[in-house]
Parts: C-alpha cells; sequence; structure tokens
C-alpha cells in the first residue's frame, strides 16, 4: 500500500470516528502526495475505491446527523421547546438547531 493510499485509510477511518478534521487533514495530505507524485493504474484504483468508500461514510455521517436533527425538532415540537444547558449547568438560551455543514 503506497503513501496515498494510507492517507485515504487514514481519512476513512476519521470520519468512521467522527473526527472530520482529521479527516480534512488527511485529504489535505493526500492531495499534496498526489500533486507530488502521480498514481501508477494500479494505485488510482485503489484509492478510487477508497474515495468511493470515504464517500459513503461521509453520506451515512450526514443522514445520521439529519435524522437527529429531525427527532430533536420532533421533541423540540412535542414538548413546547428544550432547556439547553452548558456544562457550567447555566441555561443557554438560544435552542436553534443549525444548518447542516456541506464539507464533504
Amino acid at each position: 500500500m503506497g503513501e496515498a493510499e494510507e492517507l485515504l485509510e487514514v481519512a476513512c477511518a476519521a470520519m468512521a470516528q467522527g473526527d472530520p478534521e482529521a479527516c480534512r487533514k488527511a485529504l489535505e495530505s493526500f492531495a499534496a502526495e498526489v500533486g507530488r507524485e502521480p498514481l501508477d493504474p494500479e494505485s488510482r484504483a485503489a484509492c478510487e475505491r477508497q474515495l468511493t468508500r470515504l464517500r459513503g461514510l461521509a453520506l451515512a455521517a450526514l443522514e445520521g446527523l439529519d435524522s437527529a436533527r429531525a427527532w430533536l425538532r420532533d421533541l423540540s415540537a412535542l414538548l413546547g421547546g428544550l432547556d439547553v444547558y452548558d456544562r457550567g449547568g447555566r441555561q443557554r438560551v438560544a435552542t436553534a438547531l443549525s444548518t447542516r455543514a456541506q464539507r464533504f
């Protein structure tokens, strides 16, 4: 397994662990590596498989987040709102759900 393939493996592992920042860094390193040393046909095919896997992981994460947001919206509607507290025990006033990120 070449360095480019290993970087994609790291990116996939980071995505599976829910660490988008580590995934982004691995992908940036992958892009730099491929820029320095182009892939041979065998490595290219392996990298394409890893990128397809990474895309699937990213889509699954997005679907999970969308599902959690929908669940929270439904729960909030049923309860008339959600009281959210920070780690210090102080109530947070803003309880709006953020829009989904489009990183991948």
